[in-house]
């Protein structure tokens, strides 16, 4: 991951990307992705290059620790980039921007494609201007109402406008939202616990199930919840624990990660995985992990396409909670 100290900018050039940016469409204005393109994950090597890039574009790479960057390569040379940020429990597509050299190859939705893959089935929001609409709804965003859209996101876009740099607040959703559990819906999130718990296991009362979610949050942890309307779908939570090592930096150990049998296979359990993670890069943990008794090809391939790697060895011991 690379980690750049820059603070973050709300007063960069983006005037500069609305007067040179060009929407990737061919001629039959059809979304057209070009062969030779090689999108991936940014790695702490390409930082000097994805400085020279955004600096074409008139103000510094800022990146701050929850962010993904992505970029795209043509013949081994970085052409483009699109940052994904977690902010106050949103995902934020930002920072789109592709060397003026490239444009109208299909590169930038050949980004866009590749933070939809990461996102899974997660929620999304980006403020783009609204030439680029068309861009962003390719991969699911839509216009949203201000009132609707998290409180950051509208003072940052009033912040913009300020500015006369018109942008839109859009919002990529396909029915199911995945956010911080509040207490209220514990219930709701214990049902789904239950459907899978051994039926010998004893059912917590729920004074105790409030004073153990209380002790998760106050130490940084949280439980999250899949959402589709009123119903959770999905579940599961994120201890966050002290650490003496790494300069103190806590570490992340995930638990409870349940989607309800008839809503499997839809991306649910990775989206929650996604949240998961990125919450313990916000509580600065410097890993996070989990334990699983499967050993499956398609269980192993589920871990590693939410960005857990299978190199360590786990080793447990089990008191009274034998499976």
């Amino acid at each position: 991951m690379l980690v750049q100290d820059i603070a973050y900018q709300f007063g960069y050039n983006l005037y500069r990307l609305r007067l040179h940016y060009k929407l990737a469409l061919n001629g039959s204005n059809t979304l057209n992705v070009a062969s030779t393109i090689k999108t991936r994950v940014a790695v702490d090597a390409d930082l000097l290059q994805i400085q020279e890039l955004y600096a074409i574009w008139g103000h510094a790479f800022a990146y701050l620790l929850n962010d993904q960057t992505f970029v795209a390569e043509v013949n081994g040379e970085i052409v483009g980039a699109i940052r994904l940020t977690f902010e106050d429990s949103s995902f934020v597509v930002r920072s789109l921007f592709v060397h003026q050299k490239s444009r109208g190859k299909g590169i930038a939705i050949a980004l866009l494609q590749k933070v939809e893959m990461e996102l899974g089935v997660a929620e999304a929001y980006c403020l783009p201007f609204p030439e680029q609409e068309k861009l962003f709804s390719s991969i699911g965003f839509n216009s949203v109402a201000e009132l609707t859209a998290p409180d950051f996101l509208i003072s940052r876009r009033a912040i913009l406008n300020q500015s006369d740099q018109d942008v839109v607040i859009m919002k990529r959703s396909i029915g199911v939202e995945i956010r911080p559990l509040p207490a209220r819906d514990l219930p709701l999130a214990m049902n789904l616990i239950y459907e899978f718990e051994l039926s010998e296991v004893k059912k917590l009362r729920e004074n105790d199930v409030r004073s153990i979610y209380s002790k998760i949050i106050a130490a940084g942890g949280a439980v999250f919840g899949a959402y589709r309307g009123s119903s959770i779908i999905g579940t599961c939570t994120l201890n966050v624990c002290a650490n003496l090592s790494w300069s103190g930096r806590p570490y992340g150990i995930v638990e409870n990660i349940i989607v309800t049998k008839n809503e499997r296979s839809k991306g649910i359990g990775k989206s929650l995985l996604l949240f998961a993670r990125r919450m313990a890069e916000s509580e600065n943990c410097y890993k996070v992990a989990l334990m699983t008794n499967q050993q499956d090809p398609a269980t192993v391939s589920f871990y590693k396409s939410a960005g857990f790697s299978g190199d360590k060895i786990g080793y447990q011991r089990r008191f009274g909670a034998e499976q």
